[in-house]
Formats: structure tokens, sequence, C-alpha cells
């Protein structure tokens, strides 16, 4: 499926969200050794072990075992769990907090690290630190020979000034509220342990803003708009890419990782919030509501650095906003994940 307006129904959209690229294909050949994702049972993680599963097999690669770990409790990782025993990847069901059941896991040459706690992480700090610190810390001495994909997150960076093209790997970070601190502990965590295991390779996928049409900022949006929703312009600019080009480029961190440590912003072109809204009242028939005003800077990423190693992403801004419009005018499945992406507090 060559267009993301192509999508038309929910099990056309989790294909064409984990369609590999002929890159990814091509690094999968030269991969050596199994692959855990760690926290696979979330919201991307079973379109991300689709998109190593059929990356393997369009590479011809027969004998690895791609291994998924998560507490698989809820209805949609219980689901999910379901399709990756079809697939033939192997689950670990446990509570990582607990180290009898970390120890549990097999050790592997490749590992995805996806556990964390965002929503709510402001209201139960202990959580926070728990999950997307201690856990990790614990996790980055087990894998201690591995190559390691870490999802962190673009949150701690400053807001900037849109001109500039927002915040590079080597913009200083500045965390706010305890999910940013919490996520830069997490960095540490495995830095700290590769400085100490001089085979462990590490990548810090910095992701800002993927695009589903199951959730995403622009179906939010479309959503409201489409309520008559009002739209605060305190945070007036994104980071727009496609969740399937998000999952290419964080499996293809592997490529890249290095001790010390690797970092990879993934983030897609800048864009304008009003823009955005406008063009989605368009395709929707009504006029987006604005309230409050407009600020000078935004959290906003520059991905020149990924790009420039991986070429230009598949799917363009203007076909991915007028996907969600065309989603949300016939109601397509919305899965309650609102991204908060306005929260100029940083406040989830």
């Amino acid at each position: 499926m060559s267009s993301i307006l192509d999508v038309t129904d929910p099990t056309q959209l989790r294909e064409f969200m984990a369609e590999p690229t002929d890159g990814l294909v091509e690094m999968m050949a030269n991969l050596d050794g199994d692959i855990m994702v760690i926290g696979g049972d979330g919201k991307v993680g079973p379109e991300l072990v689709q998109t190593l599963v059929s990356a393997d097999k369009q590479a011809g690669v027969t004998d690895r075992k791609i291994m998924v770990a998560g507490l698989f409790i809820t209805d949609y990782a219980k689901h999910a769990r379901e399709h990756f025993e079809n697939w033939g990847c192997e689950c670990y069901a446990g509570d990582l907090a607990d180290d009898e059941e970390l120890a549990a896991l097999p050790v592997t040459k490749n590992m995805v690290y996806m556990l964390g706690f965002k929503f709510g992480s402001s209201g139960d700090p202990g959580k926070a630190i728990l999950l997307n610190s201690i856990v990790p810390a614990k996790v980055a001495v087990k894998y201690s020979t591995s190559t390691i994909v870490n999802f962190s997150s673009g949150n701690p960076y400053p807001h900037t000034d849109p001109a500039l093209g927002g915040a590079t790997e080597d913009t200083t970070l500045s965390p706010v509220g305890i999910y940013g601190y919490s996520i830069v502990a997490r960095e540490t965590a495995f830095n700290t342990s590769a400085s100490g295991h001089k085979s462990q390779k590490i990548t810090h996928y910095r992701l800002m803003y993927a695009q589903h049409l199951g959730y995403g900022v622009l179906v939010d949006l479309a959503r409201m708009i489409q309520s008559g929703e009002s739209i605060s312009l305190e945070m007036p600019y994104v980071n727009l890419l496609s969740q399937r080009d998000a999952i290419d480029r964080a499996l293809r961190g592997f490529e890249v990782a290095s001790n010390p440590f690797t970092l990879l912003n993934v983030a897609g072109p800048v864009t304008s919030v009003e823009e955005i809204c406008n063009k989605l009242g368009g395709f929707l028939g009504k006029a987006p509501v604005f309230v409050g005003e407009k600020a000078d800077t935004a959290l906003i990423a520059n991905d020149s650095y990924c790009v420039e190693s991986f070429g230009p992403y598949r799917d363009g801004v203007d076909e991915m906003i007028e996907a969600a419009a065309n989603w949300v005018a016939n109601d397509g499945e919305y899965w309650e994940l609102p991204t908060m992406f306005g929260k100029a507090d940083h406040v989830y």
C-alpha cells in the first residue's frame, strides 16, 4: 500500500503501519542475533514487532528468534500476544520491577527497550521513577553485552524558536516535570551501564509526535475541530511523521548504536498548528476555533541527522493531514489515547 490515503479500515491500517522499508530489510539481512522487545505490549509495540517479522521474512531470515516481554494484562495486550505467538514470537509475561521476573528473561544480542510511563506520571512520581529510571538501570546491566535501542523522548528538550528548526541532538536538555526528568534518568541509566561494559552499544531514540490514525496529534485536532472544541495555541508548532516511519527509524537505530551512546532525533517536519487545523477544517467543512495567546517557542526537534543517515520519510505532511481528516469524518477507529501534545506545562 503506497499511501496512507489508501487506508480505509483498521486491518489495512495495521498492515500499512507495519510495512518495512527496503533499508530495514537490508539491515535485518545483515543483523546478527536474536531480538528482545521489552514493553512490546503497548500501543506501538505490536506494529513494531510485526514490522520486524515482515522484514525478516522479506530478508529470507529464518533462524532468528524475536521475543516480546510485557505485562500482557490489558485486553489490547492480550490480543497483541495472540498475534505475536501466531507470528512465531516468544512471549514473556511479567513485571520487570520484580527481580526474579527480570532474571527469567533471556539475554539477546539485540534489544528494543519500550517500557515506560507517561500519562499519569505527574500524579504518581514514584511509579514514574520506578518504571522510567530504576527498572531501565537493572535492564541495562542485565543486557550489558547487547546492542540496545532505548525508546526515549524529545520531551526534555527546551522549547525553541521554530525559525531555528527545532532542538538538535547537541541541544542541552532542560526537563520540566517528573516525566521529563525521569526520561533523562532513563538515558543516564543506560549510559552508566555502557560506560562499564564496552561491548554494550546504545541508541537513544528521541521521538516526537508519531502519527497513526487510531491516535495522534492530527486525529486529536481533527476530532476537536469536528466537535467544535477550542484549540489552544500554547504549543504553536509540532513535528509530524507517520508511525510506520517512526518504527522504521527506531529499528534502524541498531545500525548507528555505539559506545559511548548515539542520540537519534526522529521527528518529521516542523509544522504550524494553525496551518494544520485550517487544512483539517477545510476537509471537514468546519472552521477551527482557537483560544489563548500564541507562544513564540514550541517543543520541536530537528531530525537532520536521521534524514541524512537513512534518507527521507515515506509519508508526507499533507497526505497525513488529509488522511486524518478522512478517518475522523468517516468515524474511523479511535483508541482513546489523547496525546496531550499541547501541554506546554509538561504536566501529564
